[in-house]
This record gives C-alpha cells, sequence and structure tokens, in this order.
C-alpha cells in the first residue's frame, strides 16, 4: 500500500487529512475502535480488498468493540464473507456495521456480519442475489433462471430462442447453484453472532435478502428493517459525526472520481485511513 503524499491525488489526501480528524472524536462518543471499510464506485470488493483489511486489522489486533463505517455497492460474495468473518474474528464484544448511505449486493453480507447495524433515514442495503454480465450489463440470475422458465413455456413464441442465444446456457446449472450459495454465506454469518440463539430467524432473513426481491437495485431502507435485523442505538449527535464523514467522502473522493474523462486512464489505490482502509482510484495522468 503507498502512501507517500506526493503519489496521492490532493482530494484523496484531503479526504485523508479531515477523516482522521473526525474519526477520533467518532471513538470517544462510540467507546470502539472506528474502522473505516469504503469503497468508491469505481470499486468492488475483491481479493485484494480481503489482504488490505487484514492489514490493517493486523495493525491493530482483538478489539472489545469495533464499529465499521461502510460504503460499498457491493462486489465478489465470498469475499465479502470473508470480510465479513475477518471482522467477527477481530472483534471480541460488539462489533457494528455502520452504514450511513449505501451498502449494497454483496455489501449487505458485511453489513450482516455485525451484532447489529447502525443505520439512519438515508441508509440503504440491498438484495444479495447474485447477478452476472451480459453484454457489459449486470443481471440478476433469478432474473435469468425466471426468464428460461418462461421461454420454456413458451411465453416468447420464436422469439424466445432469439433471448436464449444471449444467455450462457451451459453455465446456468452453476449459476444457479451459486444462487443457493449465496443465501448460506449470508445464514452463517447471522448465526455466528447477530442471531447465534436463533438458527431459524437467520435462515429466514437470508433466504429473504437473497431471493424476496424483484430487483437487484431494490432499496432496503431503515424502516423495512426494524422487525428483521438487530439496530445499533445511535444517538443523534453521534449520527451527525458520522453523516459529517460521509458528506467528506462524497464530497472529495466520489466527486473526484466523477469528474474523469469518460476515456481516462485510471489505476486502483489503496489508502489507510485512520484504522481502516479506503478503496479508491486515481488517473494515471496525475502520477
Amino acid at each position: 500500500m503507498r502512501n507517500e503524499p506526493g503519489w496521492i491525488p490532493q482530494p484523496i489526501q484531503y479526504f485523508k487529512s479531515e477523516a482522521e480528524k473526525l474519526l477520533p472524536k467518532l471513538e470517544e462518543k462510540r467507546d470502539a475502535v472506528v474502522v473505516p471499510l469504503l469503497f468508491s464506485i469505481r470499486r468492488l470488493i475483491s481479493r485484494p480488498s480481503v489482504d488490505e483489511l487484514y492489514d490493517a486489522l493486523s495493525s491493530i489486533g482483538e478489539q472489545p468493540k469495533v464499529d465499521v463505517i461502510l460504503f460499498s455497492y457491493g462486489g465478489d460474495p465470498d469475499q465479502a464473507y470473508i470480510i465479513g468473518s475477518m471482522l467477527q474474528d477481530f472483534t471480541k464484544e460488539r462489533l457494528t456495521i455502520i452504514v450511513p448511505r449505501i451498502a449494497k449486493s454483496a455489501a449487505t453480507l458485511i453489513a450482516c456480519a455485525g451484532d447489529e447495524v447502525g443505520m439512519g433515514p438515508a441508509s440503504e442495503l440491498g438484495p444479495v442475489d447474485l447477478t452476472i454480465e451480459i453484454e457489459g450489463k449486470y443481471v440478476s440470475v433469478l432474473s435469468i433462471t425466471e426468464l428460461v422458465e418462461l421461454i420454456k413455456m413458451g411465453s416468447f413464441g420464436d422469439f424466445g430462442t432469439k433471448v436464449l442465444e444471449k444467455i450462457p446456457i451451459l453455465e446456468l446449472g452453476h449459476y444457479s447453484r451459486l444462487s443457493r450459495h449465496t443465501p448460506r454465506l449470508l445464514e452463517k454469518l447471522l448465526m455466528r453472532r447477530m442471531f447465534k440463539d436463533e438458527p431459524e430467524r437467520a435462515r429466514a432473513i437470508a433466504e429473504e435478502l437473497c431471493k424476496s426481491y424483484e430487483s437487484h437495485s431494490a432499496a432496503i431502507v431503515l424502516t423495512d428493517l426494524k422487525d428483521k435485523l438487530k439496530l445499533a442505538n445511535i444517538s443523534p449527535d453521534t449520527w451527525s459525526l458520522i453523516w459529517s464523514l460521509h458528506r467528506l467522502w462524497i464530497n472529495t473522493i466520489i466527486n473526484y472520481e466523477d469528474r474523469f474523462p469518460d476515456d481516462a486512464r485510471f489505476e486502483e489505490i489503496n489508502i489507510r485511513v485512520g484504522k481502516g482502509v479506503v478503496f479508491c482510484t486515481r488517473l494515471i495522468e496525475e502520477k
């Protein structure tokens, strides 16, 4: 991980500097170690993410209470499962996953690794159904299997044959098994902490989060989860600090990447911020 000030773009340097002023205040309010785990829109949860986070957690060792500030649009569910398991292993007493705004898809797996989830009115989790890439677009495996069933029933007539040509039909059995695999990952994380004495509840919630939503991009908000997940009690003044960190993230890192030209050449960059890691990108031309 490279952290030389001259190598990090100015917006990322600014985020690191200002975030590290907020994090000690948040740790004092929460009486916990605070671990930022932030993925920019151009970064997905992946194998390298596990390595970087493991290095960060190893540097602080096991802690009684850990708060993870999470922002991510998702990625590899198996790597998200490993991250969730790691966070559980490094926390002795209370693990809280705080989602100021977005933890979608595989990131919802990480959110469910906690003893509790911290959410506010703007917070958003998402369905954990598996997606695959077809012609540059990500499509839910559940949608594909439903479509195949409709085609088999003759719902699309001759047009159905043309549709099937765009689907990796020989891999559907593999995808079908993976769609059963993902709920098991979520169930295991829930059973280890949040619902360790309620296996049936853990299983039911895992199935719901993985299979019951019509759209992969569906928003699952605080009011949807009040009778499902265990939610953290966070005071308004503490939430104000969390939201300030989130706005700093959006106004610097996310806005910086949004300004990249359409044909920009960029590279991944991982930055240690406080006791956690920020996964973002930088323009190669700036190097």
